[in-house]
């Protein structure tokens, strides 16, 4: 299951506001931050290791 924002209550620094991050929850109900980016350029993880503090990569949207 995907939901389309991250959860701004949790950590995930710049990943709460970023347009290419999308939240993938196990089948265990643990929830994983996903970066869009990792598709398509290399140099992104898939799953960052969070807080992400400082990204070239981040775009920012509304959150809200």
């Amino acid at each position: 299951m995907m939901n389309d924002r991250p959860d701004t209550q949790q950590p995930s620094g710049l990943c709460a506001t970023c347009r290419h991050a999308r939240v993938v929850m196990s089948d265990r109900g643990s929830r994983f931050v996903q970066c869009g980016r990792a598709r398509t350029e290399p140099a992104y993880p898939k799953y960052p290791r969070l807080p992400v503090l400082t990204c070239p990569g981040h775009e920012s949207v509304e959150v809200g």
